[in-house]
């Protein structure tokens, strides 16, 4: 008869040394920094009206203008953030106004976007204060003016 008898020792402790796994992970945090494309939240991709009249805008002491953006289906972005409601867009547009009075406003549009929309922001920006605005356009040469 054979005993089996196990021993009772002292146990080894067992340990994980995870400094390579951390390691391995800021490589790939790295990797994925370096490697990815940021964009704007809200940004939004307009296809304006073509001019063949326009000119670029005027650079203002102040800084690049505030943008308002529209898609035909009526959604509004300011600066790239979408507004809920026109109250809102009105309240931002306050706000800006008397930090930067000079500050010019550049109202993009899509080409499909409803007149009586686009003449609806026209009416909140100039409520807001400021007394005129830049209506974004594609610029065309005149040379394709017929084809449009």
């Amino acid at each position: 008869m054979s005993d089996f008898s196990f021993r009772r020792g002292a146990r080894r402790r067992v340990s994980i040394n995870l400094t390579s796994l951390i390691d391995v992970l800021f490589l790939l945090l790295i990797f994925l920094m370096l490697t990815s494309t940021f964009r704007r939240a809200g940004e939004m991709e307009l296809e304006l009206a073509a001019s063949t009249t326009a000119s670029a805008a005027e650079t203002r002491p102040s800084g690049s203008p505030l943008e308002i953006s529209m898609l035909a289906d009526g959604t509004v972005s300011y600066d790239g953030a979408v507004v809920s409601d026109d109250e809102e867009l009105l309240r931002l547009l306050e706000t800006a106004h008397e930090a930067d009075p000079e500050r010019g406003v550049l109202l993009n549009a899509e080409a499909e976007a409803r007149h009586a929309d686009v003449v609806r922001l026209i009416d909140i920006v100039r409520e807001s204060g400021y007394g005129g605005l830049s209506l974004g356009t594609e610029i065309m040469p005149r040379a394709t003016r017929g084809n449009q």
